[in-house]
């Protein structure tokens, strides 16, 4: 039940940040491609996507690369501001 009330793309794990900007460009679903390949990226895996133009190959890399950069920077920042700003 809680599934069905998420966004496509809340489902797949992206942070509500990325999905607001998504959301304001018009992006309310991911394609095939993304719905495969982003929960697997922001695990931790390898992706190799072979599909055609428009398809939203760059999407599915792009998305949660973003998401990855911010939770590793907000990451360092709290931890340098719980080390005295050293680290």
């Amino acid at each position: 039940l809680l599934l069905q009330n998420m966004s496509g793309f809340e489902r797949l794990g992206v942070m509500p940040q990325i999905i607001r900007a998504l959301e304001e460009m018009g992006w309310l679903l991911q394609t095939p491609v993304q719905d495969e390949a982003i929960p697997l990226i922001l695990g931790g895996g390898d992706v190799m996507i072979a599909a055609e133009t428009g398809s939203g190959k760059t999407g599915a890399f792009g998305i949660p690369v973003l998401q990855i950069v911010y939770e590793t920077l907000k990451e360092h920042l709290e931890s340098k501001g719980r080390h005295g700003g050293k680290g």
